[in-house]
């Protein structure tokens, strides 16, 4: 079969992608390794359009709801590991488990947090890791928190974290906050907000949730009591696709 259009992602993007296609009778397919993207690890959501509250589980859900009403067809579990050109007007999906093939493709596989890559990073996540503070800074309400990191993301989370945690360390590794200078300032004049740099995260610890972070400063290493800790170190393309696409540009051009 020879699908009019393929979607890469089923986050917000790619679901929106997918309900206008169906809307327009399109014969499409949608290929995602999951439904909801960075939606689906979102604790409490009060940003959502349409929802004063609501979690990341039941959001996806409505996701998935939508786009069965449409009969859409969806290959979920799959990553796509290349595209190639097959003619003209003819592209080739390759995934992990299958090929397609379809006259054009919508890329919305979004992007994912860097990890730190730590002990207990990922047995804690949504545990008391968390990459987002906008989505689950409140669950953390009048606790001792971490913030990891020291560009924009991390300062954009402290900053939202001043009004909402009782203790907030600024975690940088460098010997200096290298983000905005306004942010900068309005972190270092918060008194909840204590900025450890040069400061190496080296383990999170705790029994059933988060209960403290171990970090490493001037070679020393010190343990912080805290309930939540916000990794703000940037972001990765979910599918790397930037070669991909400039092999299949180079191709055209030919």
């Amino acid at each position: 079969m020879v699908y009019e259009l393929i979607i890469i992602g089923a986050g917000p993007a790619g679901i929106t992608a997918a309900v206008y296609s169906a809307r327009k009778r399109l014969n499409f397919l949608i290929i995602s390794k999951d439904i909801g993207g960075q939606t689906a690890l979102s604790g409490a959501i009060e940003n959502y359009t349409g929802y004063q509250f609501i979690t990341g589980t039941e959001l996806t859900q409505k996701f998935e709801e939508h786009i069965k009403q449409f009969g859409v067809q969806l290959k979920e579990g799959e990553e796509v590991t290349d595209i190639k050109r097959l003619g003209v007007d003819a592209l080739e999906v390759i995934t992990d488990k299958e090929k397609y093939e379809t006259r054009a493709i919508i890329i919305a596989s979004g992007k994912k947090p860097r990890l730190l890559n730590v002990p207990g990073e990922l047995e804690f996540k949504n545990k008391g890791v968390t990459y987002c503070a906008t989505c689950d800074g409140p669950l953390f309400s009048g606790m001792d928190v971490a913030v990891i990191g020291g560009g924009n993301s991390a300062l954009d989370a402290t900053l939202q974290l001043i009004k909402i945690a009782n203790k907030i360390y600024l975690i940088n590794i460098n010997p200096e906050i290298k983000g905005d200078a306004i942010m900068r300032e309005k972190a270092e004049k918060a008194s909840n907000v204590t900025i450890l740099n040069s400061a190496k995260t080296t383990r999170i610890l705790g029994n059933k949730f988060v209960e403290a972070l171990e970090v490493e400063v001037a070679g020393q290493k010190k343990t912080l009591n805290v309930r939540g800790v916000f990794i703000e170190i940037g972001s990765i393309p979910s599918c790397d696709f930037t070669k991909i696409v400039a092999k299949i540009r180079r191709d055209y051009s030919r």
